[in-house]
């Protein structure tokens, strides 16, 4: 980063973006090693990575050029294209979309053929399921996926499929939405999300700067908040055929649950929390919408269990 001013104005953007995606790296690896740390260092490793960001952003602010604001759109150019993208479909009858294989998902192909990073982003009144997009179920050995999902809003995402095995979700700035998913092989990162309803399971969770939240969680480790309230836990209660395979996949112990020991980095009082609290076994969510839906044909009735789901679930 202390570099950056040296070079020209013009590749600011696409270094800055590489630094990114190296401070990525760096906090899914402290995600992953935070088992091993004490809540003090946990606290330091989060708050020296967010110091990196913001670094980042004031540098590229600075160094950046200022582009012009216009909504003409511009092209894509296949020398220039990281990702491979298909066209949108729009269900026009109820405003809602389904995600499906001819839906802009940029999907991200590492040098293994069966791992990708999926992009979900900038989506609304959408419904998005991983099985409409897998791309290489022909090929051998075990589909690994990691999910960037951000800027979403009134939308279900179902990532339950016993097809692949989900490395990490990070996940930012989402609204009145529900994530249903099976168990994740590593870590699950939550940052700036409002209104959600989420059906998760990680070796790590840690979840900051976001308020009306339900969380249904199997963790093998303490779930760490900072920055929350008004937030609900439950037990992960997804119910699927394959659910004992998914979770061997995930290499993810069913047996060993602790939703509930939830640590709160903005209260060290030996009292409770007041920011977080669990779901009253009566209004526990056992029958989950959709699980083996890929094309929902009822738009309708799509939008309207979302709301329902969020009316009965969240802290008004």
């Amino acid at each position: 980063m202390n570099e950056l001013s040296q070079k020209s104005r013009s590749s600011i953007p696409l270094l800055c973006e590489g630094l990114l995606q190296r401070i990525s790296v760096l906090e899914k690896k402290t995600t992953d090693a935070s088992i091993f740390l004490p809540s003090y260092d946990q606290r330091q490793s989060i708050l020296q990575i967010r110091a990196l960001i913001e670094d980042l952003n004031t540098k590229k602010a600075e160094l950046a050029p200022k582009s012009k604001f216009s909504f003409k759109s511009r092209k894509a150019t296949g020398s220039t294209e990281k990702s491979m993208t298909v066209e949108s479909n729009k269900i026009v009858n109820s405003g809602l979309d389904v995600v499906t294989p001819n839906n802009k998902i940029p999907i991200t192909n590492s040098l293994n053929q069966n791992f990708q990073t999926v992009t979900l982003n900038y989506k609304q009144n959408c419904y998005i399921s991983v099985n409409s997009y897998l791309t290489n179920l022909e090929e051998p050995g075990e589909k690994v996926m990691d999910f960037q999902i951000s800027n979403l809003d009134h939308c279900i995402v179902n990532l339950v499929s016993s097809n692949v095995t989900i490395g990490a979700i990070h996940i930012k700035g989402l609204k009145d939405t529900i994530i249903m998913s099976g168990p994740v092989r590593s870590s699950i990162l939550i940052h700036d999300c409002e209104r959600c309803v989420f059906l998760i399971g990680c070796h790590q969770f840690r979840m900051h700067t976001s308020r009306q939240m339900t969380i249904y969680l199997h963790t093998t480790s303490h779930p760490i908040i900072e920055d929350c309230n008004n937030i609900l836990f439950a037990p992960y209660t997804l119910s699927v055929p394959s659910l004992g395979n998914m979770f061997e996949a995930a290499k993810l112990d069913p047996t060993n649950n602790k939703y509930d020991k939830v640590e709160d980095f903005n209260w060290l009082r030996q009292q409770a929390s007041p920011n977080w609290q669990t779901v009253l076994e009566n209004k526990i969510l056992k029958d989950w919408p959709f699980l083996h839906v890929d094309d929902p044909k009822d738009e309708e009735t799509v939008l309207n269990v979302l709301n329902e789901i969020l009316g009965s679930q969240l802290i008004s």
